[in-house]
């Protein structure tokens, strides 16, 4: 369904009731909307600022036609086919609302990263020019004013963070007063939208490596976990500053961890790269051989690590990477062979970066009224081992090391799981990040630095979980965490988000994007 003046109440086609009327139509025709703002940022010509909508649209030779769809079903078009279209910008009204002053800020500021030149958003819609941001608004306004953009699943609770993109209430309220008016321009249409924090991703990185081969799931498993080479080919020590992982075949890639593996172990990964025709080989669990350090996570919405000045991940002569890449084969799609960029630290005084996962374990029984042979526990475990092996299956071994939360009379009530797991600091250091992460069931996630002392800090607060925004975040504040200190882990899921065309199942931690997951990791330098 798309929006045009035919299909809008009579009664709502004022800018703020037809928000209302748009949100209160459901999540269809909401994302409809959505979509419909990545061409009303396109630059296409033939589409203007929201504000005086004229029900008008180009048939395929770019002449203007009626938007009335009868006749577009007569001409053999579909309403969804069928753009609103406008003029001009609207005059600012006196006291209205300053795009140079108001809106340009918010833009640059939390915008302008992701939706400007190469940034990951410009495939959804461009803010390149003040006119583009001006022929969105009626669409940014409906995103910001649901906070389903900027994304930013962090609460208040969790400590202040850099680069925070979520708006504040009279940040929103001000984008929802300028789309009122017509989203006029007191700037050149041409001006710039200059992102303050330059634009997401590497700017020309020092080195971009492909993996060595690539893989089209031609196994058949739906969840396959594959361990690729990616060589640096180093002839002298060095540290890495920043790092990037770009998904080629996005549809299909759920999420990828990196290792830094020594030279001494080139010649058994070798032994298995490639092995069985494809490229890379299987490798599910959390290490691709001996000696091979955890140095990177990505998950979908996760920006390039970057670690701050001074500091790098510390590599030797003949040291190389391996990025275990988990593809969830539900969508159509070729064969995939991801990039890993990374740049290089410079000068003579670097600190080496040490990253930790803590983990706590995922127990989800089935619930009222589901019932089937995967209920049963052990049955659902030997499924997943059969799939994954038992380095895919951590389920007992987490159990073993925090306990089991369905012991706990909260640990599920109503179809919600919840799990906790204290471990000891095991990388002491300044914090310069942390990073959860839970599979699609996933309801909140929070990690918390001695908990249940006086010294309390929640250092990562998600109410609600959203697989596609997994962030890395960086604290604002100098967080020195030590032996001796404590990190809790808790995490929830919701059997009530689990696809109902699944075969009822006992959830549990394993590698599959159907199972579930409960982990984080904190990046610290020496103080």
């Amino acid at each position: 369904m798309s929006v045009t003046a035919s299909n809008i109440p009579a009664d709502q086609s004022e800018a703020g009731g037809l928000r209302s009327w748009v949100l209160g139509a459901g999540t269809c025709l909401f994302f409809a909307v959505a979509v419909a703002a990545c061409g009303l940022g396109s630059g296409n010509d033939s589409v203007a600022p929201a504000g005086n909508i004229e029900p008008t649209a180009t048939d395929s030779t770019g002449a203007e036609t009626s938007a009335d769809p009868t006749a577009a079903a007569e001409a053999g078009t579909t309403t969804s086919e069928v753009v609103a279209t406008t003029t001009a910008p609207a005059a600012m009204p006196p006291g209205g609302v300053s795009f140079a002053s108001s809106i340009q800020p918010i833009i640059t500021e939390t915008c302008a990263s992701c939706h400007t030149g190469d940034g990951p958003g410009t495939q959804h819609v461009r803010f390149d020019t003040a006119d583009d941001v001006s022929r969105a608004a009626f669409a940014i306004a409906i995103v910001t004013e649901t906070r389903f953009m900027p994304p930013w699943p962090a609460s208040d609770e969790s400590v202040p963070f850099d680069h925070d993109w979520s708006l504040t209430n009279e940040e929103i309220a001000t984008i929802l007063r300028w789309d009122d008016d017509g989203a006029p321009l007191d700037v050149d249409p041409s001006t710039e939208m200059i992102p303050v924090n330059g634009v997401v991703g590497l700017n020309d990185p020092d080195l971009v490596m492909e993996a060595d081969g690539s893989y089209d799931g031609e196994f058949g498993q739906p969840d396959e976990y594959r361990c690729f080479v990616y060589d640096p080919e180093l002839t002298e020590s060095t540290f890495v500053s920043d790092m990037e992982f770009s998904p080629q075949q996005t549809q299909v890639v759920h999420h990828a961890v990196g290792f830094v593996v020594p030279a001494s172990e080139r010649a058994a990964v070798e032994e298995r790269n490639g092995a069985d025709g494809q490229g890379g080989w299987t490798c599910f669990g959390f290490s691709p051989g001996n000696g091979a350090d955890l140095i990177f996570t990505w998950a979908p919405g996760t920006d390039p690590t970057a670690f701050p000045d001074g500091t790098g991940l510390e590599m030797e002569a003949g040291d190389f990477f391996v990025l275990q890449t988990h593809y969830h084969f539900g969508a159509e799609a070729d064969a995939d062979q991801s990039t890993f960029a990374v740049n290089f630290a410079t000068g003579a005084d670097v600190d080496p970066i040490d990253l930790f996962t803590y983990l706590a374990p995922a127990e989800i029984p089935c619930g009222e009224g589901e019932e089937g042979p995967l209920c049963d526990r052990a049955a659902a475990r030997q499924k997943a081992i059969d799939a994954y092996g038992q380095e895919g299956v951590l389920a007992d071994a987490l159990i073993g090391g925090c306990g089991n939360p369905l012991d706990a009379p909260d640990g599920f009530v109503d179809g919600v799981a919840k799990s906790t797991c204290t471990w000891p600091v095991a990388n002491p250091g300044v914090i310069i990040s942390v990073f959860g992460h839970e599979h699609e069931i996933g309801a909140s996630f929070k990690m918390t630095l001695n908990p249940d002392t006086p010294e309390e800090l929640v250092l990562l607060d998600i109410p609600v979980w959203d697989f596609d925004w997994q962030l890395i975040y960086e604290p604002t504040d100098s967080i020195v965490i030590d032996r001796g200190d404590t990190i809790r882990i808790e995490c929830t899921w919701d059997r009530a988000l689990r696809d109902p065309l699944l075969e009822p199942a006992y959830v549990l931690w394993a590698d599959g994007t159907d199972d579930e997951m409960c982990f984080s990791s904190v990046v610290t330098r020496p103080v």
